[in-house]
């Protein structure tokens, strides 16, 4: 009898622990599963944020491709950069978020955002400084999320402070290895680099969707180029000057002004795509027109067009389109305007 009672016994606390084993580990499992982001800048995507650069899903050496097998990337790329519009966007502060809730790892500041030089930027990625300011995030799981390039002095959280999703850790800036305001962010489990718009590891490929990081319904759309700003001037515009954040669009241009310039900035432009600017006067009359193609693959390029004339009173229009041939053909267009008095 006592030897069947220590059976019935031994027999209950291995189906305990057998049952509450497999609750902990379906717990566990569903949390790793169901960890999905929120976007992890206060800015507007696809108006005045774009997504420049993906994770490089190529493992092969010296060559890219991102999670749509697209160009939008570079070689060992670890995140995703979500670029502003301007430095003077930056300047104005756009706040960085936690993508969800977690604690604070580790956090670095005092790196400089001022546009580097080539030597400058080699320096960094000497010492290994390339995220610049940054902020690592733990979720639990052995899932982690990194963000880099912030703007100097702006973080505002502390190693083991306690996070929710959404709540402001810092904004988006320019330290690091960075040619541009933008804010990297990146995510790891185990230590291995996951693209959140796949929710596969960056070494299984392109082409993968089966399991995207984001929130359903957030505005992620992929694409391949981005107009992300443009204007007119009275004279040709000086780009490391608009670069800088300081040279700003006039709201209007005086009538007794000698030309009228008008210039418009991509992200991702490729080599062999055809950018065609035209100008409307407030006669709807063609002021001036230009067809220009792209020579080199750059994430960020400028061009421009006009002419010197007697201008008019009233609005002048500028028409930009944009197509590119080839596997991932697109075209897009868009329009400016300036009023002349």
């Amino acid at each position: 009898m006592k030897k069947a009672l220590h059976y019935i016994i031994v027999f209950l606390l291995i189906l305990c622990y057998v049952n509450c084993y497999s609750k902990v580990y379906a717990q566990s499992h569903e949390k790793r599963e169901d960890t999905k982001f929120i976007f992890p800048a206060a800015c507007h995507y696809g108006q005045d944020c774009w997504a420049v650069n993906y994770v490089d899903t190529d493992t092969d050496e010296n060559e890219a491709s991102d999670f749509e097998c697209g160009s939008k990337t570079y070689d060992e790329h670890k995140g995703t950069d979500f670029a502003l519009g301007s430095i003077a966007q930056m300047r104005d502060g756009v706040n960085v978020l936690a993508a969800a809730a977690g604690n604070i790892s580790r956090v670095r500041d005092g790196q400089s955002d001022a546009l580097k030089s080539k030597s400058e930027l080699a320096v960094i990625k000497e010492d290994k400084k390339e995220c610049g300011n940054g902020v690592l995030i733990d979720h639990g799981n052995d899932l982690k999320t990194i963000y880099c390039q912030l703007k100097e002095g702006s973080i505002v959280v502390k190693p083991r402070q306690r996070v929710r999703a959404g709540q402001k850790i810092a904004q988006v800036g320019q330290s690091g290895y960075a040619k541009l305001p933008h804010l990297h962010f990146g995510v790891f489990r185990e230590g291995i680099v996951i693209d959140p718009y796949t929710g596969e590891q960056s070494e299984n490929g392109c082409g993968v969707k089966e399991n995207p990081m984001w929130h359903i319904g957030l505005p992620m759309k992929y694409e391949t180029v981005a107009i992300f700003d443009g204007g007119f001037r009275s004279e040709t515009p000086n780009f490391e000057s608009i670069r800088s954040g300081y040279d700003v669009n006039p709201s209007t241009l005086a009538v007794s002004s000698s030309a009228l310039v008008f210039w418009v900035g991509f992200y991702n432009v490729e080599a062999g795509d055809e950018v065609v600017i035209k100008i409307y006067d407030p006669a709807g009359e063609l002021f001036d027109t230009s067809t220009q193609t792209a020579r080199k693959t750059r994430t960020q390029q400028y061009f421009y067009t006009g002419r010197k004339a007697t201008l008019k009173e009233g609005v002048y229009t500028a028409r930009v389109k944009f197509s590119r041939s080839g596997k991932y053909a697109v075209s897009k267009v868009k329009e400016f305007s300036v009023s002349v008095k």
